[in-house]
């Protein structure tokens, strides 16, 4: 079912007070730096907490929160869990805020559901300054107290006083009185629940729409609103009231469905609408207990939907559809509606040279054929669409399951000729995937290692098929194998630098270590890893095998660092590569502490072959400091 998407601005907050730890991208601890020297850097904005967030955001918001906070239109305030505060704002709607709070002080994070794109609303300052009234003085009890004491409540609450209370409430709040309405149409024979909520859409849809286009920031409104809508729905399913619960998300599909021809929905709230409502859609019709006139009901609405053109045309909704029909033929025993239905689509969709609309629904015919016992009709159609990649894929995995691997391989065959034809070399790989799968099923070891191989080194590195591989021999095997296989890159690279020299910018040793630096990982060659570095001049290259070679090689990669650190001093060019530049430098002493003095005096070197980069000579002088 949808959920309401709310936009939520996380701060980034200083964890431990007077002290911020830099980490690297592994999460090591690279250096301390006091909150005095990131105030003097003026690197991060000052703590937000309630003793000072006025001061840090545009006075016109601070007073519009203040005279909503004034005016009590903070409601329902509570601690829901720990640090966690919640509340509604009364304005022209009514808005939920959320903050998270450290202690009593500190702002973690804040959200509102209202459609302001800014940083933070009128209706989040109205709350916090209510939250800061609130911490002062007194705290606010735990939601399940609240809960508990409202429970209370409503037992000692007669029902006469019930029945004045929901009436003078009606006739003051029209949309609480049709929500009450749709709630308990089940009790009202007379009740017209679909020209209620119709009437209710068309409403809503008039109010945020601007003449004859709903633009994206009033979207985020239109979408909350409705999706209470949908949420009623889901309370009916889960009352039993099945009827109700699809009239009310039929309502929402057939008002919808038209809004998404004249909207700015690159937020997809609209398109999230259209697809919770067919999925609540999708759930009463496959509920057990829902009678067959509500299937009937939900059988010619969906009957007629799936016939426009807007259901197909406009994401896959009109997909989604078409499981809804099949489902209902079969129960119904409507399958030549449903099979008319899909020739008609079929024809329609013939008319062009390649069709995944054409293609979708021979595979959804076979499918329903299957499922209907038309066994013959469904092999017979197969077999003349087989060079469809879902229906050839389907064939297999019957054969397979069959254990007639023979024929299996036989059809990947020719998908694979088929795939290559058309120039579709993912297909190609899915195919050798499958033959792979079978060859572990037949333990054809020759075809495990062919493939397994391959799919290793196939635009990249893949440590999965890289270990199959090397599990398909013993220990003496593998030795010679991956000897030999080094010795075949070694000498393919050598072979193409030859070739293209003259032509080309890389070195041999830069492809090399790229293709063999994986291999010599994970078979902890070490000293051939340090040999294949020793080549690089690039820090971040080199250091990108810090923590392999670390504990074994530390002056080595030292020595290599060194002059690394000098060339990346004199290409970094902004205040970020400087930054950068720093913490790589700071690392390397803290895992390599011998070298501290050497990386501080090129860090000077740096300072004084560059008198004109402030900003490098600021941030390296965290490197000299130490």
């Amino acid at each position: 079912m949808a959920t309401r998407t709310r936009k939520t601005i996380f701060l980034t907050m200083i964890t431990t007070f007077g002290v911020v730890k830099n980490m690297n991208a592994n999460g090591i601890v690279q250096n301390s730096l006091t909150m005095d020297d990131f105030l003097d850097d003026k690197r991060i904005d000052q703590m937000l907490t309630l003793k000072n967030f006025e001061l840090q955001i545009s006075d016109k918001i601070v007073f519009r929160g203040r005279e909503y906070y004034e005016n009590e239109a903070v409601v329902d305030l509570e601690e829901t869990e720990e640090g966690l505060w919640y509340a509604e704002v009364m304005g022209n709607d009514t808005y939920e805020v959320e903050v998270k709070l450290s202690g009593k002080n500190k702002i973690e994070s804040y959200s509102c559901d209202c459609p302001y794109d800014g940083d933070m609303c009128k209706h989040v300052v109205a709350v916090l300054f209510t939250l800061k009234e609130e911490l002062l003085n007194t705290i606010v009890k735990k939601k399940t107290d609240t809960e508990t004491d409202f429970k209370k409540l409503l037992q000692k609450i007669s029902l006469e006083e019930y029945q004045e209370f929901i009436l003078t409430h009606a006739a003051s709040d029209k949309k609480f009185k049709s929500l009450f309405q749709r709630y308990f149409a089940d009790k009202d024979s007379q009740m017209d629940i679909a020209k209620s909520c119709t009437k209710h859409l068309k409403g809503l849809i008039r109010s945020y729409s601007n003449g004859d286009f709903i633009d994206y920031r009033s979207i985020h409104g239109l979408a909350d609103e409705i999706n209470r809508l949908l949420d009623e729905s889901q309370l009916l399913i889960e009352k039993g009231n099945f009827l109700n619960a699809f009239i009310l998300a039929r309502s929402v599909l057939i008002e919808v469905i038209e809004i998404i021809t004249y909207c700015d929905d690159s937020s997809g709230y609209i398109g999230a609408i259209i697809n919770s409502s067919i999925e609540l859609i999708k759930t009463i019709a496959e509920e057990a207990n829902v009678t067959m006139d509500v299937q009937k009901e939900i059988f010619d609405f969906v009957q007629s939907a799936i016939s426009l053109p807007i259901y197909l045309e406009y994401g896959d909704f009109g997909y989604e559809m078409v499981d809804i029909y099949s489902i209902l033929a079969i129960k119904l025993n409507k399958q030549t509606s449903y099979l008319n239905f899909i020739d008609g689509q079929i024809k329609k969709a013939s008319t062009a040279e390649y069709s995944y609309r054409k293609d979708y629904f021979l595979v959804r015919k076979i499918a329903f054929l299957k499922a209907t016992g038309n066994i013959s009709d469904a092999q017979a159609l197969l077999q003349k669409n087989l060079d469809i990649v879902d229906v050839r894929r389907g064939e297999v995995s019957r054969l397979v399951e069959e254990g007639d691997f023979f024929s299996a391989k036989k059809l990947i065959i020719e998908g694979i000729e088929i795939a290559r034809k058309k120039d579709h070399p993912g297909t190609v790989t899915g195919w050798e995937k499958e033959l792979l799968q079978i060859a572990f099923l037949e333990n054809d070891i020759e075809t495990i290692r062919y493939y397994t191989k391959h799919f290793a080194f196939d635009r990249g590195f893949h440590l999965i098929y890289y270990n199959q591989w090397k599990g398909s021999f013993n220990i003496a095997e593998w030795e010679q194998e991956i000897e030999k296989y080094i010795e075949e890159i070694i000498a393919r690279v050598e072979l193409k630098y030859q070739k293209d020299k003259g032509k080309v910018w890389y070195s041999p040793s830069t492809l090399l270590l790229g293709l063999l630096a994986p291999i010599y990982i994970e078979e902890k060659y070490w000293d051939r890893l340090l040999s294949l570095i020793s080549n690089e001049t690039d820090l971040d290259q080199l250091l990108h095998y810090h923590d392999h070679l670390l504990n074994i090689y530390p002056i080595q990669l030292l020595a290599l660092y060194l002059p690394a650190f000098e060339r990346k001093g004199d290409i970094v060019g902004n205040r970020r590569e400087y930054a950068d530049l720093a913490i790589k430098m700071i690392m390397v002493i803290e895992t390599i502490p011998a070298g501290k003095d050497e990386i501080i005096s090129i860090a000077e070197e740096i300072c004084r072959k560059y008198p004109r980069r402030p900003a490098m000579i600021e941030e390296l002088r965290r490197v000299i400091k130490l």
